[in-house]
């Protein structure tokens, strides 16, 4: 008789996947001109966390469809600490100031700090 034990490694890297990330998602160095932008937001916000936290996700395209809602996204957050750029809006500092602020809040919601922040924006990211 098999060991049902055999199945564990199995389950364990199937737990791991993100089943959440956009297709075509791949790994990503943001250039240093992010870190300024995270202590610059850091200081809006009155957060501040380790920057190196994140694992940033290019995303091919100018936007791509959302895998949380209905819709599309050019940048998205999920918890704890994994960013995803549209590869066509990594220069927007707006666009990566938000997100930023999602990972700093650890929330996914748009609390007031985004607009005295000047990161929120008429429609959702």
């Amino acid at each position: 008789m098999r060991s049902p034990l055999r199945w564990v490694p199995l389950l364990l890297l199937i737990g791991c996947l993100d089943t959440f990330a956009p297709a075509g998602a791949v790994e990503w160095s943001p250039p240093q001109l992010y870190r300024t932008w995270w202590a610059e937001i850091e200081n809006c916000a009155g957060i501040w966390a380790d920057f190196d936290r994140v694992d940033w996700y290019q995303v091919p395209g100018s936007s791509y469809p959302c895998p949380a809602y209905e819709g599309r996204c050019e940048g998205w957050w999920q918890p704890p600490h994994t960013i995803y750029m549209a590869q066509d809006q990594t220069s927007n500092r707006v666009l990566a100031e938000h997100e930023m602020l999602h990972d700093l809040l650890q929330r996914g919601d748009h609390p007031p700090v985004f607009a005295a922040c000047n990161v929120s924006t008429q429609r959702e990211w």
